[in-house]
Order: C-alpha cells, then sequence, then structure tokens
C-alpha cells in the first residue's frame, strides 16, 4: 500500500514537473516572439525616420515674401528644440509619479533556484534549515526551490505620501518651466527680429545715402577737374561713399546672422535677397501695469521648489521613527542526494510563512541627524534662491522700463529733428531752383535728413520691442 500510495505521489509529481517545463517553454516562445516584433518595430521606426530626414533634406525651398514677428513665434514655439525637451521632462516626472504611487501597493516577487551543494561533513540526519529567504542545506546533494514573496508597508508616518506629493510639485515646476521657455523663446526672438529689423531698415536708408554720395562724388570729380575745389574735398567724398559700403557690407552681415538664427528657431530656410521684414505690431500694453510679482511664472516655480523642499525635510525627520511592514512567504521544494531529475520529482509544497515586522532605527552613525540638517539647511537655501530669482525679475523689468522711457524720449526727439531737417531739405530744394546753391548741397542736406531717419527708425524699432519684452516677461 505504502508503494502506491509512494508511486502515485511519484506521478503527480512527475506531472505537475511536465506542466512546469511546458508553461517555460511557452512563456520562452512568447517573449522570443515579443521580442523579435519589438526589434522589427525598432528597426522600422529608425528606418522610417532616416527616410523622413531624407525626404526633408531633398525637400528644402528657401520662403520668399514678407515675414512678420507673430508668424516667426508661432512656428518657433512648434519647432524648438529646449520646448520640445521640456515636453519629454514633463513626461518623464510624471512617470516620477507612477513611481512614488507604486509604494501604495504590495510587492510580490517570485523566486526560482535550482542548485547542487557539496558538503564537507555531510550530516544525513539533519533537515532542512531556513533563515527567512534563504535555505541552509547542511549536506550534499542536488535542490531545487520555488518560491513567492509578498511584502506590503503598512505604515511609515506619511513618508509615501509625502514623496507622492514631492513627484506630483516636480511635475508642475516642470510644466511650470515650459511656459517660462516659451518666454525666453519669445524674448530671444524679440531681440534677434529686432537686429534683424534695424538692420534691414538701415541698408534701405543707406542705400539711399549711398546713391547721394556717389551723385556729389561724380560731381566733385567734374569741379576738381575744371579746378573749382581741391583734391581734399574729392578725397573726403570718396571716403563718404567707401564708408557707406563699408557699412551696407557690415549690415548685410547682421541680416544674414539674424535670419540664421530665426531660420534654426523655425526649422524654415529663408531666401535673404526676396524677404520683406514687416514691422512689430505695437503690443495694447501698459508697461507700468505689472506690479504682483507673486503671479510671475519665476515665483510660481520657486514657490514650488520651496515646498518641494520642506517635503524633503518632514521625510528626513521621519526616519526617526519605526515603520510597520506585513510579509508572507510560499515556497516548493525538492531535493536528492544525488539525482537532479530525482530531485525535481521530489518538488512539493515546502511551508508558507505569514508575519508583519516593526522597524526602529535605534543606531544608524547619526546618519538621519545629517539628513535633517542637510534638509534643513538646503530649504533654508531655496528661501534665499527664491528671494534672489525674484529680486532679479524686478530689477530685470525695471531697467527695462527706464530703458523704454528713454527710448521712447529718443525716438520723440529724434523724430522732430527728422522733421526739421526735413522741412530744411524742402526750403533748399526751392533754393536749388532759384540756382542759390548748388546740387552738392542739396544732396548733402538729403544725406544729413536720411542719416536722423536712421537714429528715428532704430529709436522707435528698439522702443516696441522693448514693450513686447515687458509684455512677455510678465505674462504669467
Amino acid at each position: 500500500m505504502y508503494a502506491t500510495i509512494f508511486m502515485g505521489r511519484e506521478v503527480v509529481a512527475h506531472q505537475f514537473i511536465m506542466q512546469i517545463r511546458k508553461n517555460i517553454f511557452k512563456l520562452f516562445i512568447v517573449c522570443f516572439s515579443l521580442f523579435c516584433l519589438n526589434i522589427g518595430i525598432v528597426f522600422a521606426v529608425e528606418e522610417h525616420s532616416e527616410n523622413a530626414v531624407t525626404m526633408e533634406q531633398d525637400s528644402v525651398k528657401l520662403i520668399t515674401g514678407s515675414i512678420n514677428f507673430d508668424d516667426i513665434s508661432k512656428k518657433a514655439k512648434n519647432h524648438s528644440y529646449d520646448i520640445k525637451l521640456a515636453d519629454f521632462d514633463i513626461f518623464i516626472t510624471k512617470q516620477g509619479i507612477r513611481e512614488a504611487r507604486s509604494e501604495y501597493f504590495p510587492k510580490i516577487n517570485a523566486v526560482a533556484t535550482t542548485e547542487y551543494t557539496k558538503n564537507f561533513n555531510d550530516i544525513w540526519n539533519s533537515s532542512v534549515t531556513t533563515v527567512g529567504d534563504a535555505f541552509i542545506n547542511p549536506y550534499t546533494r542536488f535542490q531545487s526551490l520555488f518560491g513567492i514573496t509578498l511584502s506590503y508597508n503598512l505604515f511609515d508616518f506619511g513618508i509615501r505620501r509625502n514623496n507622492l506629493d514631492i513627484a506630483k510639485e516636480d511635475t508642475e515646476i516642470k510644466k511650470l518651466a515650459l511656459k517660462l521657455q516659451f518666454q525666453e523663446l519669445d524674448m530671444t526672438l524679440i531681440d534677434t527680429y529686432c537686429k534683424l529689423l534695424i538692420a534691414q531698415k538701415q541698408i534701405e536708408i543707406n542705400n539711399e545715402i549711398l546713391k547721394l554720395a556717389q551723385e556729389n562724388l561724380e560731381m566733385k570729380e567734374r569741379l576738381l577737374e575744371a579746378k573749382e575745389i581741391s583734391r581734399t574735398e574729392v578725397n573726403e567724398q570718396r571716403a563718404l561713399v567707401m564708408n557707406t559700403q563699408k557699412s551696407i557690407s557690415e549690415l548685410k552681415a547682421i541680416v544674414s546672422e539674424s535670419i540664421n538664427w530665426i531660420s534654426f528657431y523655425t526649422g524654415e530656410n529663408y531666401d535673404i535677397d526676396n524677404i520683406v521684414v514687416k514691422e512689430f505690431k505695437k503690443p495694447d500694453f501698459d508697461p507700468l501695469e505689472f506690479s504682483d510679482y507673486t503671479k510671475s511664472i519665476v515665483w510660481q516655480i520657486q514657490e514650488k521648489e520651496v515646498k518641494k523642499k520642506e517635503l524633503t525635510y518632514r521625510i528626513a525627520k521621519k526616519n526617526y521613527l519605526p515603520r510597520v511592514n506585513a510579509y508572507g512567504r510560499y515556497y516548493i521544494y525538492g531535493s536528492d542526494h544525488s539525482s537532479y531529475n530525482d530531485a525535481l520529482k521530489d518538488i512539493s509544497p515546502s511551508n508558507y510563512t505569514v508575519g508583519g515586522s516593526v522597524v526602529l532605527p535605534v543606531f544608524d552613525g547619526l546618519k538621519t541627524s545629517a539628513m535633517v540638517q542637510k534638509a534643513a539647511a538646503e530649504l533654508k537655501k531655496q528661501l534665499v534662491e527664491r528671494d534672489k530669482a525674484i529680486a532679479e525679475l524686478m530689477n530685470k523689468i525695471s531697467i527695462m522700463r527706464g530703458n523704454l522711457f528713454y527710448l521712447e524720449k529718443q525716438a520723440q526727439d529724434s523724430n522732430l529733428a527728422y522733421k526739421e531737417l526735413f522741412e530744411k531739405e524742402k526750403s533748399l530744394e526751392k533754393l536749388l531752383d532759384k540756382k542759390v546753391i548748388s546740387p552738392i548741397e542739396l544732396n548733402e542736406s538729403k544725406i544729413e535728413t536720411l542719416k536722423q531717419k536712421i537714429e528715428y527708425e532704430k529709436n522707435a524699432i528698439t522702443t516696441v520691442a522693448i514693450q513686447k519684452a515687458i509684455q512677455t516677461i510678465t505674462s504669467y
């Protein structure tokens, strides 16, 4: 009868082992198939990406016609590398929230081991001994172990909650950082577009100056041949022509550099010789309107950074408190003195364990104390950094407002001077008709008027640019 029972147990164990082997083989086939599918998808994506790049490179076209700041800003925000990186940062921090939430779920671990132990002092009558998750084998034999362990953190005085709050605050910071990236991108584009617009205006006006200067040079060369003027006057006029040509070349270099930067931000290519840069749209905005810095993005980011440091400080102090854990383990074990297959056939339920533990730190070499002091110092440092960031923001706005008032006054003065010179030019045209003055004098007056126009255009464009910059930096 015992033989029959033993034979029955052996058959059941054998069937159990065979079933495990079949399931493992099926699992291997599924994993291998998924791996191959994943590799195929990766290669397909890479091939598609390479093709996309090639097609993009093959279909490059130059943009002509007029461009304006609003369109460039919109395109730059869709193309900006920094904004794309900020989007990834948001996604990454969201995974941090998922990671923090995982601490609220129990942890389940599966273990499977198979080994051969050679003991130099075999104790044949000894039984298997376990210590925690470890099996101690006091004799020579083959053995295999399958087990499942479940553990759960019952209570930790809110450490999990604080870690989750930190992860959430980090995500909100990244979202605010994305808004800040939009602001910084617009600020950069305003500066670049302003330089481009001023340079293009100066080129247009300097081309008019060059034309007038060349006319005067031709007339003075004729007067020199007639010995009515000295060579010095001709040399001075030729120097004026050359300096104007040099200024135009330098301005074209500024235009080229500005266009290249705009192309970098928008991802588009522009035909420098066939584009017209439109004026800024003057914003309907009061530069003195902003006064509450607590509504700024910088303040919001700094406040959340402070909150993160406060939560870190709380966690550090809670490391002094105990933690309550629950656990359970279930093992299937088999062994044999001389045969690996017999060890597998011998596999049967071995034991299960349930229990709880309370871990109270008694002495950790003052590690927790150092962590608490470090977190406290970091919190105080963050408060100083917040005050510094806000002080820098308000100082920047104050400087921009001061520059704006100065440039508005300069623009008004240069506009009045331009109008006076324009009226003088009209008077000289009448005198030229009466042959009271020469064409050279009229051209010199026109050149003076155009130079004053350059100053006015520069001040007027910069004034609007600063207004837009203040509007951008104070938006929230």
